[in-house]
């Protein structure tokens, strides 16, 4: 009796440790590593634009390989994840959807720009928006233009169309919630890309790209220089002016990596603790969403009557360290859109965002629901 019952002892400690491995292996997964999706515009039958001597297509794939290779040997805990490996056409919709099931962290298309004017030049980055500049919504109308030859576009992008310049309104009442993370990584990319080759500085621009707007998280497009030009041409066409643009971007994506990327998780946390001491965000807990119009951010607290403001009465809440300004507050998506056009001659890059019980969400996904609810 006694070694049976050492035998069935020993059995079931054995089946603890079996039935052990499984759950640490579980909690071990449950940690989401860092994602990255690299987007190499155009493929396939759409080799996008053309210059005297190479495809657009060519050179945005070679730039988005090497940059997810220079990723991977510094980073290798950071995942990454191309939306083509091969030549081929991929849908803007499917680029986005790629980004959104990863849960990605970061959101990069690589393009080329492309001018009926021969003497354009330099590489550009872009965020979000309605378009600050005729060029830059140019350069939108043209990369959103792909989508005509999808089949079901009118479906798939409900009736939006990008030769159309009323189409884009909807970039000038509805911006990502990620969008100064989205500028902040955009002016690392454009620095790292102007310091590692000799393109001219076009700066970051916003404008009403498709692939941008239905990603939902901190996203970019890069035009890495005019395969209409030249002198671009001879560089982005190169392996040597490819290897020279991939590390400009790899440095942007460095520098972000570095202040917002590692122990994301306690970062968040202690941002999360520092709103709760500043200031409450919203008084609702009724499952109804919060529309806010945000209109400026700071690195340091400002006070109430700063000229800044322009005389209007402001709220505020913290985020990863940083003070963001609101102005406005409702549960009625319409009202506070009202408010926004009101204050644009103020202040023109101003966004809305949402919150629901306290939390920051999608401002998509808040319109949603306000619709829902509305009904």
């Amino acid at each position: 009796m006694k070694y049976i019952l050492r035998d069935i002892k020993s059995i079931l400690i054995f089946l603890l440790l079996i039935l052990a491995i499984p759950q640490t292996m579980a909690q071990k997964s449950n940690k989401k590593p860092f994602t990255v999706v690299i987007d190499a515009g155009h493929g396939g039958v759409d080799p996008g634009a053309l210059g005297s001597k190479s495809q657009e297509k060519k050179i945005n794939y070679s730039v988005s390989k090497r940059l997810g290779e220079m990723i991977n040997k510094k980073y290798p805990e950071v995942k990454v994840i191309y939306t083509r490996t091969t030549d081929v056409k991929i849908p803007l919709a499917k680029r986005a959807d790629i980004a959104n099931k990863a849960n990605a962290n970061l959101f990069i298309s690589i393009h080329s720009n492309a001018s009926k004017n021969k003497s354009a030049h330099g590489c550009q980055t872009f965020t979000l928006g309605a378009g600050s500049d005729a060029e830059a919504k140019a350069a939108a109308m043209y990369e959103n233009e792909v989508i005509l030859s999808e089949d079901n576009f009118e479906e798939t992008y409900k009736g939006f169309d990008p030769r159309s310049s009323e189409s884009y309104i909807i970039f000038e009442l509805m911006r990502s919630h990620d969008m100064e993370l989205s500028v902040k990584f955009a002016d690392m990319v454009q620095n790292g890309m102007v310091n590692s080759t000799s393109l001219n500085d076009r700066g970051v621009s916003s404008a009403g790209f498709l692939v941008l707007h239905r990603t939902v998280m901190p996203s970019i497009l890069v035009e890495l220089g005019f395969i209409t030009n030249k002198k671009d041409e001879n560089l982005i066409a190169s392996k040597e002016g490819q290897e020279k643009l991939a590390k400009g971007i790899f440095k942007g994506f460095s520098e972000y990596y570095e202040l917002y990327g590692k122990s994301k998780e306690s970062k968040k946390s202690a941002s999360t603790q520092e709103a709760a001491k500043e200031k409450k965000i919203s008084a609702n807990t009724n499952d109804r969403p919060v529309f806010k119009i945000q209109i400026m951010a700071s690195d340091s607290k400002l006070k109430s009557d700063d000229k800044r403001f322009k005389g209007l009465s402001v709220d505020y809440y913290t985020e990863n360290g940083i003070y963001k300004y609101t102005y406005g507050e409702s549960e009625d998506y319409n009202k506070i859109l009202q408010m926004k056009k009101e204050i644009t001659g103020k202040f023109k890059d101003a966004f809305i965002i949402a919150f629901l019980n306290n939390e920051k969400i999608n401002t998509r996904q808040a319109i949603e629901i306000f619709k829902k609810q509305s009904k």
